[in-house]
């Protein structure tokens, strides 16, 4: 198996909602709708449930063509199976409030999503994909990565933020818990 992890660009705005599109949801149904979308937009549960999945797809194809929505694809030749969503944190206007990250001085990443083929799973791509989002945050000078994984034992599929131990594999470190959530810091400077 030969994976090529690609930065989301605007001319892969439709291969990332198709297949999200294409994703069995059977564990979470409620996440087909997302699109990664969840933290783009901040309003209250309610109005997150009502939104359908056509405005989800059409806000991530905004947010791909804006630059507002960012991450990585792994590629399996041309078969996509694996997304990560990693951004400048201030881009989710959902966390605009998070008391965690606005105590960080400097410029800060975050890695909210991941998005993992079945047939790709525990195979080491989730960590591939942080470690190319980490490395592209060093790159663009970001001060920091945070990340907010969690253990979920009852429900291992829904652990779309990652699990603690990807992260502490790359040097990240457990900055706060708070209410089961954890944020996980690596400092990049």
């Amino acid at each position: 198996m030969t994976i090529e992890i690609k930065p989301l660009s605007p001319d892969l705005a439709e291969t990332f909602t198709s297949y999200v599109d294409g994703m069995d949801f059977d564990h979470a149904p409620h996440w087909k709708f997302c699109n990664c979308q969840y933290y783009h937009v901040n309003c209250s549960s309610e109005e997150w449930r009502a939104r359908s999945s056509a405005q989800n797809q059409q806000l991530a194809h905004e947010n791909i063509r804006s630059g507002i929505m960012k991450g990585f694809l792994a590629f399996d030749g041309d078969k996509p199976v694996g997304w990560i969503n990693a951004n400048d944190w201030e881009n989710y206007a959902l966390l605009a409030d998070n008391e965690d990250l606005l105590e960080l001085e400097g410029k800060t990443g975050i890695i909210v999503c991941f998005l993992i083929h079945p047939d790709y799973r525990q195979q080491g791509l989730a960590q591939s994909l942080l470690k190319a989002a980490v490395d592209d945050f060093r790159r663009q000078g970001f001060d920091r990565v945070a990340g907010r994984p969690f253990l979920w034992s009852a429900h291992p599929l829904r652990q779309y933020h990652g699990l603690p131990s990807m992260f502490e594999v790359l040097g990240f470190e457990k900055i706060a818990e708070k209410n089961g959530e954890l944020t996980y810091v690596l400092e990049l400077k």
